[in-house]
């Protein structure tokens, strides 16, 4: 499975098409969850991450190059495939918990 910039095509990712214009994606830098579910950096943590910015960030961060329109995080195809792949371990509390364990390691 890629991470979300890769099968969304978002361009938004360090060096991808569309960084100058709309800036980097803070999914594609959040490296405290690097290798969460196999995914580099926040690429498979999308909505835990996006879900936690100020609405206006929020809605600038995902859009669908298909319809070109704004889409809720919940409506999105990457992570309705990461919700039925990882089943038990693709929630809020567990990715909490690697995130504080990744904080842990890096502080060391």
């Amino acid at each position: 499975m890629k991470n979300c910039w890769e099968k969304n095509q978002c361009g938004r990712e360090p060096g991808g098409a569309k960084e100058a214009k709309l800036g980097t994606c803070p999914v594609a830098t959040f490296s405290l969850a690097d290798g969460f579910l196999g995914g580099k950096n926040g690429g498979r943590a999308c909505i835990f991450i996006v879900g936690s910015l100020a609405p206006t960030e929020r809605a600038n961060s995902c859009e669908s190059l298909a319809n070109r329109t704004k889409r809720d995080c919940f409506q999105c195809v990457f992570f309705q495939a990461l919700k039925k792949k990882y089943k038990k371990v693709f929630n809020l509390e567990v990715f909490n918990r690697y995130i504080e364990n990744s904080a842990t390691l890096t502080l060391d």
